[in-house]
């Protein structure tokens, strides 16, 4: 588990997958529906705005939502919800 001092550190900590296919959430305010799993154990799903950071309310530990994503190549299309790129 990565842990920072604060949010400047955080974000030189957070894996960017730099040279690997990934994905980058630019967080703009909008609302997130996400489950939450702490380090204690804690489980909580949280529909919030502006969720840049999530404190949790059993162990008080504060962590930074990383925008950068994994993204995992797939052999056979799904049969909806496909976003394709399109040139800019």
């Amino acid at each position: 588990m990565k842990k920072a001092k604060d949010k400047d550190e955080a974000w030189k900590l957070q894996e960017t997958y730099a040279g690997k296919p990934h994905g980058w959430i630019q967080w703009k305010g909008t609302n997130v529906c996400m489950d939450f799993h702490c380090e204690c154990g804690n489980f909580a799903h949280i529909d919030a705005d502006f969720a840049y950071f999530i404190k949790c309310h059993v162990c008080n530990r504060i962590y930074m939502c990383n925008g950068h994503i994994e993204m995992i190549e797939i052999e056979k299309e799904p049969d909806n919800c496909v976003i394709e790129t399109e040139p800019e």
